[in-house]
């Protein structure tokens, strides 16, 4: 009896968030090879709310095959996920991890009815991304205080939810990934030779919450007496046509790869970088970058980036440039790239962030972990 009791305690319904897509697979493979718990996985397949350009891709096959799919109605903004206040109420699970998208009725609904019946209910997701204020402050607060905790993607979503009046006992940071461990290099890659001309990559979904512009026209006023950079831009979405006139137009040379997923041929197109991007909203192609040893020139202060851009400290695995503007952005490029001990520091310290924090095993533990904590208390 006891052992079955045991068993029964250590299933954990969990949504994969916010798609079972192709960078979830290796927290997908880690979380179902848990030690501590029984992950009884769901999620939806694919982000189909958004225009075919700007989708996700999902996991493979034998991934999708492996996470029950979640059915979302949607009205505008307002969602409802199919099964998940069914679930709570069955209560065959010691605790229920949601997203924490705030406008998701069936999640408050899932909330509301695990604290009625003392069955513990947790979110996943981003917390706060940036200061916050007035009914939307509020409404978060509302929505947080149905939980029973919290798994956030970063340090300054703890910083503001304690600020704001979250409990601290009700945070942990579990952080993001986006590879494995073992497909990390040992040390920074060895950047190819392409002559004395250096390199840069970009690398995300080319839409408006990713803006190139300012790229173009940085690199349109490059100073005569040093070469001028390549650029390489990994990505597909509905910016790209766009933004292929713009590069053209400013005369600057930069090849336009589409979506590439294959790790071996990322792989290789980082071995030609001298330093990555992040221009416009940053997420996990900052991790991408640093886990190849790849240090990052990112937007500062930019609305849009999600937590990952923590990652990016100045001076130590990066450097920021100021929002919008082009001569910063050329400025901070100038000092990055003809300053090669300095950016091959960055990308070390970079590559050994990643290694600590950022890893499918590094977030599957820490998962483990916060639910260690939340089910103790």
């Amino acid at each position: 009896m006891d052992s079955v009791k045991r068993t029964q305690l250590s299933r954990i319904r969990f949504q994969i968030q916010p798609t079972v897509s192709h960078y979830r697979e290796p927290l997908v493979k880690r979380l179902l090879a848990s030690k501590e718990f029984t992950y009884d996985l769901v999620g939806r397949p694919k982000n189909s709310e958004a225009s075919a350009a700007d989708r996700i891709a999902s996991a493979s096959a034998g991934v999708l095959s492996q996470v029950t799919p979640l059915k979302t109605r949607a009205l505008g903004l307002l969602w409802w996920e199919a099964g998940q206040v069914a679930a709570v109420w069955r209560g065959d699970h010691s605790a229920y991890v949601l997203e924490g998208r705030i406008y998701t009725v069936s999640t408050w609904a899932a909330g509301a009815l695990g604290k009625l019946l003392g069955r513990p209910v947790l979110l996943w997701g981003h917390g706060w991304k940036r200061s916050e204020s007035g009914p939307k402050r509020l409404l978060r607060l509302a929505f947080y205080a149905l939980m029973d905790g919290l798994l956030v993607y970063g340090d300054r979503a703890q910083e503001l939810g304690t600020e704001y009046g979250v409990p601290a006992e009700k945070i942990h940071v579990v952080y993001n990934s986006l590879y494995s461990q073992e497909l990390l290099p040992p040390e920074p890659l060895l950047r190819s030779s392409t002559g004395d001309r250096p390199t840069l990559i970009y690398s995300s979904r080319l839409t408006t919450r990713h803006r190139l512009d300012v790229l173009a026209e940085a690199l349109s006023a490059w100073p005569a007496e040093l070469h001028v950079p390549r650029v390489i831009i990994i990505g597909d979405g509905s910016e790209r046509p766009r933004l292929e006139k713009v590069f053209a137009r400013a005369g600057v040379e930069a090849t336009f790869l589409g979506a590439v997923y294959d790790f071996d041929e990322l792989k290789e197109y980082y071995t030609q970088a001298d330093a990555a991007l992040a221009i416009g909203g940053a997420g996990l192609n900052v991790i991408q970058a640093l886990g190849f040893g790849v240090p990052v020139v990112a937007e500062s202060g930019n609305r849009d980036s999600s937590p990952e851009i923590e990652a990016v400290i100045e001076g130590q695995t990066g450097r920021y440039f100021e929002a919008a503007s082009p001569g910063s952005l050329r400025n901070t490029l100038i000092t990055v790239l003809f300053a090669s001990a300095e950016t091959h520091r960055m990308g070390e310290n970079g590559l050994e962030l990643v290694r600590e924090r950022y890893t499918a095993e590094a977030h599957a533990a820490a998962i483990d972990a916060a639910l260690r904590r939340f089910l103790k208390s």
